[in-house]
């Protein structure tokens, strides 16, 4: 089945021992177009931050409760690249607008 990738922005991220953050974006490999990472926003945990996990850690997605089931634990979550260490390009995080 296909789906797009905007239906999975803000679903909420499970980790095996429990909530960690939601679907922030989605980082693609420009060359083959395949999904390298899901941008997870941590920031609801103390110290959390915008982290690159991998998408084969995804178990399952629960459509109905707008869920993200990872094969990781909070901490390996909470300890995933941050999007320069995923070598996501300068440009890419900075905002599309500024407010002056």
């Amino acid at each position: 089945m296909v789906h797009r990738l905007s239906l999975i922005q803000g679903f909420h991220v499970h980790a095996t021992d429990g909530h960690i953050g939601h679907v922030d974006d989605f980082l693609l490999d420009e060359s083959s177009w395949q999904i390298r990472y899901l941008v997870v926003d941590t920031s609801n945990w103390l110290g959390g931050k915008w982290v690159a996990v991998a998408p084969t850690s995804v178990k399952r997605i629960d459509w109905s409760n707008r869920e993200v089931h990872m094969a990781l634990t909070r901490a390996e979550i909470r300890d995933s690249p941050n999007m320069e260490e995923a070598q996501v390009p300068s440009y890419e995080l900075v905002p599309r607008f500024v407010i002056m």
